[in-house]
């Protein structure tokens, strides 16, 4: 017995059922001649990367040393510290030669055969016992002896005694340096000579085969038909093939190659397939949904995976494939999409934190992109040589800031404000409407063009009627009911009204440009003071206007005759929250009259309003007018029974003493002594304003467009129909704008060139040599037709004659298949990372990829055809002792499921997966409070709020990516954050994986569906336990397993009988209904054996 525990209920269950997957690893162990079909076999260790003191096999007698897989591991792990191409590291020759001799080099034979103070070079080639570098490597004084011990030095340590032999030889043989092996052209090298010519079924066949005959293994026979499909839909697919799909495929009675290829075709044809080679490539380009740094709020990009996964549907060739995503915005006539593809170098952690300085997070981009493009393309680590020369390889410090200046010219802003569409961004419409809109374009484009040439023949007309006097339509009010006009439209003038009288304010006045000519802007707690005018009673009639730019998100009196202590008696223009109000106060807050405008006004925009008062007391009396329209109003309140009198002065821009219109601006005040009319409203407002705009002897072009606007709409009524169809299209393309969303792109300054300065010890402010976009000179040099910007960089990295982006990119994409690339390192070909297995396979495969047009299909098609692919993933004990970790690919591969294949199991063999492609990202449900507890109280990613319906059941690709907070189930399954980079995953097996995916609650949820869909399958429990098989494991059980669930199964049905609320509990969870026809006993009990079977080791290996 042993005691599991759900979150929701604890049993004791038999462990019968998990030794199908844990005990059985012994019995593999044991039992060579197991079948290939063995479902027991146990997965791969995780693949490990090569150590720096990797131990060197001894080379067979006849066999030469070559310095690239035998010699530079040493000397690189060892030597290259002191000794390599960093300068600013680089000492002298150590005990045995003169301290105050040059640094000493040994990484180039230039430096390394030269001749030294003494007189000697440190090697000699063909004289081992003349060169001072096997002196220093043998000699046992600890003070001579090279590299230093550790005590004595952190750099490096006493070499093993076969390492100093090997040296020994290879300087023996001539010391034959060689070319960094990833620095040379890939060639496909002569198919190799093979005994096993039946095995192999493409060109890879060839080199593996001749590599596991000369380690004396054989490999493995092909793999059943079931869990080669199997392995073969997780691999393309990132999904278990269903039931049906099995059947088919293994009772297929054609030619299996031919039966297979069309499987492998049909999988590469699918959405299922560009979901998950997409997600592949979004760790590289390190894609989230949030800025990632302080705030970590919210960032718009979606689109960019959307046009990722629509790159792998249409299978876009690799070239095309870097060149729009590196610099798509500077391509010719650059599309929406390529556009879009531009948003992988804005898929970077960036800030908005206050107090950030600009020039460092500047710095700080552009060797982010730098060192990602590296990584990816190049296989390089330059971002090591950001303070110094590289260690290790041949790049300088310069060379690393030439690689930062291709990003370092755009428009980007360093700070992102927190804002989810931080600048440059483009708007990315609905794909319905993306036929629409380049019609659309037309459409308004020959509007414009129409209304102008009708405009142009009109102008005449419209000249003459700027000349002419006023004839509005609308009533003027009589010169003898206006008691004030202050203009407040010419600073020179300042604050003195139409008949002469200068009035005064609080402090001095802002003056800003108006609606027409100058306008006063009221800052702090400054106001006009307009003495006792508009000294009005309850009863007596009155109106005021004004013309009134103003902000939203504030309450303040603009116009106002009132007292503002104890009582507040008086009226008042009160500005809240967006609307107007209009106040009549005897009492505050026992007798008056408030109204307040419904709808808000328009913000930071100028607008007229006209207020009027019948002398009713009551709140219907009071009108206000915005543009000369009648508004309509919301009664606050109507108890005016006394008077509204009062001593306080009439102000403009505050209410007395206090609550200010602040950054409010105002012009062309009037004061009546009547209640005004609709038609003297509309005479104050747009015909007032129009009329002004026509007496100024000078106009800037944008009055003068004002007035062709009204003189078009109002007087020459002939565009009136041109313009309102112009108005429809505009209205459609604001609608398709607002169904449409935002996405970040990258833009280049037009009027710079790009450059970057040396950052002296990786200083932002500590700036030195000023240089211009640059590649290493290790490797090939950018053509004279590729521009010193992004879009050469782009076209650099696909160039034929760049050795790396082919090897890097095969590689990772082999490494995707089998668990860990040829190059174990995926993201550093450098003199440290580790050495290619397969060095010919490797080069063979990078000059097909290029030859066949960078195709990925293409590609994928060509490994996973091979017998290589298809081998069984059984393990014998010799293959155990001598490829324990697969690297001679002695078998099939087998290894544990990515984070987002486990969940997209789970939800398919439950059937709940949601097939949707693309679109926002979605929240599945995740434990509360995991974003609270790191995000900022400011931010808008703090609460987490999951989604219903659909949406929680979609591939987990789309699962809305915090970088601070990646979902926990992700997370603990080895999702990368993606704060950075990430070219290769972790991939491990450990106890809370475990916990999580036994208890989680989606993955209960799906238990209990699959549970369900075998209860309804069948009434016989072998059937059921089979179905449940199918869904997960793509076989039947055999009799052993069957017994060994029919046990759990009888005591879980025994539990839940003793223990009905426990059950109950148990199939409650998720967000899917139970079906009550069930009893629930029956469907807990089969929740449970789901459960465990999605558990089985097998179930989460490929």
């Amino acid at each position: 017995m042993t005691r599991l525990k759900l979150k929701h209920l604890s049993y004791a269950a038999t462990a019968g059922l998990l030794v199908i997957s844990s005990c059985k690893q012994k019995e593999t162990v044991d039992q060579s001649l197991a079948s290939a079909t063995d479902p027991s076999t146990p997965a791969e260790p995780a693949p490990a990367t090569k150590k720096k003191y990797e131990t060197i096999s001894i080379v067979p007698e006849g066999q030469p040393v070559s310095f690239n897989e035998h010699i530079q591991p040493i000397l690189s792990a060892a030597c290259y510290h002191c000794h390599g191409p960093d300068s600013g590291t680089r000492e002298p020759g150590g005990p045995l030669t003169p301290n105050d001799g040059p640094p000493l080099r040994i990484d180039q034979p230039e430096f390394a055969f030269e001749k030294r103070p003494n007189g000697k070079p440190v090697i000699i080639p063909g004289d081992p016992d003349g060169s001072l570098l096997m002196k220093l490597m043998e000699s046992k004084n600890p003070d001579e002896v090279m590299p230093l011990h550790p005590e004595r030095s952190p750099h490096g340590s006493i070499l093993a005694p076969e390492k100093i032999a090997l040296v020994r030889r290879w300087i023996k043989e001539g010391a034959k340096y060689e070319e960094h092996w990833a620095y040379i052209a890939p060639k496909k090298a002569e198919l190799p000579e093979i005994e096993n010519k039946d095995w192999a079924r493409n060109p890879i066949d060839y080199f593996v085969a001749k590599r596991l005959e000369t380690a004396g293994l054989a490999p493995n026979s092909d793999e059943s038909k079931a869990r080669l499909l199997r392995r073969l839909s997780f691999d393309l697919t990132g999904l278990p093939p269903s039931p049906e799909e099995v059947e088919k495929f293994t009772t297929d009675t054609r030619d299996f190659d031919t039966v297979y290829l069309e499987k492998v075709n049909q999988l590469l044809d699918s959405d299922a397939y560009a979901e998950n080679y997409a997600r592949h490539w979004l760790d590289v380009a390190r894609y989230a949904d949030t800025h990632g740094i302080h705030i970590d709020n919210y960032r718009s990009i979606w689109p960019y995976r959307d046009w990722v996964i629509n790159a792998f549907r249409q299978n876009m060739p690799f070239d095309q494939f870097t060149r729009e995503q590196i610099a798509g915005d500077m391509m010719p006539n650059a599309t929406l999409d390529q556009k879009i593809a531009s948003g992988f170098h804005r898929c970077l952690p960036t800030t908005g934190e206050g107090g950030a300085i600009a020039e460092e997070y500047n710095a700080i981009y552009a060797q982010d992109r730098a060192s990602t493009t590296s990584a990816a393309w190049l296989g390089l680590t330059v971002g090591c040589a950001s303070c110094h020369d590289h260690k290790f390889d041949a790049i300088s410090t310069k060379e690393n800031y030439q690689m930062t200046a291709f990003f370092r010219n755009t428009t980007m802003s360093a700070l992102d404000r927190n804002k989810a569409d931080h600048p440059p961004n483009v708007l990315v419409p609905s794909q319905a409407d993306r036929e629409r809109i380049p019609v659309l374009d037309k459409e308004i484009a020959a509007a414009n063009e129409s209304i102008k040439k009708q405009r142009a023949a009109s102008e005449a007309k419209f000249q003459a009627w700027l000349k002419a006097p006023s004839t509005s339509q609308a009533q003027a009010v009589p010169e003898e009911n206006r008691l004030l006009h202050l203009p407040l439209n010419d600073k020179a003038k300042g604050l003195v009204d139409s008949k002469g009288t200068k009035y005064s304010s609080d402090q001095p006045i802002a003056w800003v440009d108006g609606e027409y000519g100058d306008a006063v802007l009221f800052v702090k707690n400054n106001g006009i003071n307009l003495g006792n005018a508009g000294d009005f009673e309850r009863d007596q009639k009155f109106s005021f206007s004004s013309w009134l730019k103003a902000p939203h998100g504030f309450s303040g009196g603009a116009i106002s005759k009132m007292h503002t202590k104890d009582s507040h008696q008086g009226y008042d223009l009160w500005l809240e929250n967006g609307h107007l109000a209009v106040h009549l106060i005897h009492s505050w807050p026992q007798d008056f009259l408030k109204v307040t405008t419904k709808k808000t006004y328009p913000k930071d925009e100028w607008f007229h309003v006209t207020v009027t008062y019948d002398g009713s007391s009551q709140a219907d009396g009071v009108k206000i007018y915005i543009n000369g329209e009648k508004a309509a109003i919301t009664v606050n309140e109507n108890k005016l029974t006394d008077s509204i009198k009062n001593t306080a002065p009439f102000l403009l821009g505050k209410r007395y003493n206090t609550q200010p219109y602040t950054n409010g601006q105002l012009q062309n005040f009037q004061l009546f002594n009547k209640e005004l009319s609709k038609e003297e409203a509309l005479s104050l407002s747009v015909d007032g304003r129009i009329n002004g705009l026509r007496r100024m002897a000078k106009k800037s072009p944008k009055q003068l467009q004002q007035l062709r606007d009204y003189y078009f709409s109002k007087v020459d009524k002939s565009l009136n129909a041109p313009l309102a169809n112009l108005k429809k299209l505009q209205d459609e393309q604001a609608a398709i704008s607002k169904r449409g969303t935002i996405t970040l792109v990258m833009q280049e300054k037009t009027k710079t060139e790009p450059f970057a300065h040396i950052l002296v010890r990786g200083e932002y402010a500590n700036k030195g040599e000023k240089v211009s976009p640059g590649t290493p000179a290790s490797l090939p040099p950018m053509t004279k037709d590729m521009p010193k910007n992004r879009l050469g960089l782009a076209k650099w990295l696909t160039q034929a004659e760049n050795p790396l982006p082919a090897r890097v990119t095969v590689n990772r994409y082999w490494s995707y298949i089998f668990g860990t690339g040829i190059v174990a390192t995926n993201d550093d070909f450098g003199v440290m990372g580790a050495r290619p297995t397969h060095p010919k396979l490797l080069d063979w495969l990078a000059a097909d990829f290029v030859e066949n047009k960078w195709d990925f299909h293409h590609l994928l098609r060509t490994i996973v055809t091979s017998s290589t692919y298809r081998q069984s993933a059984q393990i014998t004990p010799e293959k155990l002792e001598r490829d324990p970790l697969n690297t001679l690919l002695s078998r099939g591969p087998r290894y544990r499921l990515d984070a987002e294949q486990i969940r997209d199991l789970a939800l398919k063999s439950g059937d709940l997966l949601q097939n949707k492609i693309g679109g926002p990202s979605v929240k599945p449900p995740q434990p509360k409070g995991v974003w609270k507890a790191v995000a900022m109280p400011q931010s808008n990613t703090r609460n987490y709020k999951a989604d219903t319906g659909d949406k929680i059941y979609r591939r987990s690709m789309y699962t809305f990516w915090k970088r601070t907070a990646v979902h926990p189930a992700m997370d603990i399954l080895n999702a990368p954050s993606r704060e950075v980079s990430c070219t290769r995953r972790d991939i491990t097996n450990t106890p809370l994986q475990a916990f999580v995916v036994m208890n989680g609650p989606q993955f209960v949820e799906a238990s209990r569906e699959l549970a369900k869909e075998s209860i309804a399958n069948s009434k016989e429990t072998r059937t059921r336990i089979d179905f449940i098989a199918m869904r997960l494991l793509s076989r039947h059980t055999t009799s052993a397993e069957a017994d060994i669930i029919q046990q759990t199964l009888d005591f879980a049905l025994k539990k839940f009988k003793s223990k009905p609320d426990d059950a109950k509990k148990l199939i409650s969870v998720g967000a899917t209904e139970n079906d009550p026809s069930i009893d629930p006993i029956e469907l807990a009990a089969w929740t449970l054996i789901a459960n465990q079977m999605l558990n089985m080791d097998e179930t989460l290996n490929k």
